[in-house]
């Protein structure tokens, strides 16, 4: 498994927690091919955010960029923040309590 993670900066995480919510309840969350999952992470103060996403193999996160690439153009970067990173990591451990 490996993790994808993108950093932002700045934006407007309420706006953002929003529309993903939105997207959610109309089924119309976009999902590049492959992922399994994802999460966004924030900071206390709501300027930082990580996006992780999951997938089985560095290929499909390959495969899936220009996707990501375009869920960026649908949300404006006073919303989603600017990007300062993307990187990739093997998941090493998975564990749950």
């Amino acid at each position: 498994m490996y993790a994808r993670i993108a950093a932002f900066e700045g934006g407007d995480s309420e706006k953002l927690r929003q529309i993903n919510e939105e997207r959610m309840q109309s089924g119309q969350m976009p999902m590049p091919d492959g992922m399994k999952r994802a999460m966004v992470l924030g900071d206390a103060d709501g300027n930082r955010r990580l996006f992780i996403s999951f997938f089985d193999s560095r290929e499909q996160i390959e495969a899936a960029q220009e996707e990501f690439e375009r869920m960026g153009d649908e949300i404006p970067e006073d919303v989603r923040g600017r990007r300062t990173s993307v990187d990739v990591y093997e998941v090493v451990f998975e564990g749950d309590a």
